[in-house]
């Protein structure tokens, strides 16, 4: 190549003075957007296939037997069809 041509491709590739960017950084731009298009795509379907995995129907409870203070026995059965309770205790640090 000689000095003349070596010359447009280095003005064509910095940007003249009436382009913004030359087309190298055009270039690099198309291969950095498409870089992130490849992890968006790849976040949103490990993100869908979580999601899908967590829906699946819960297991039931094994049967299990529990004596009670007062020395009662007591198994998941007596409470089968009966209103849930949920109680939480919480003793924070100190």
């Amino acid at each position: 190549m000689g000095r003349q041509s070596r010359a447009r491709l280095e003005q064509r590739r910095k940007g003249g003075p009436g382009q913004p960017r030359g087309w190298f950084m055009r270039r690099r731009s198309r291969w950095v957007a498409a870089g992130i298009a490849v992890l968006v795509l790849a976040a949103g379907g490990v993100g869908a296939w979580q999601w899908n995995a967590a829906r699946a129907a819960p297991e039931p409870a094994p049967r299990f037997n529990l004596r009670g203070s007062s020395g009662k026995t007591y198994t998941l059965d007596d409470f089968r069809g009966k209103q849930e309770v949920v109680l939480i205790f919480y003793m924070g640090a100190g």
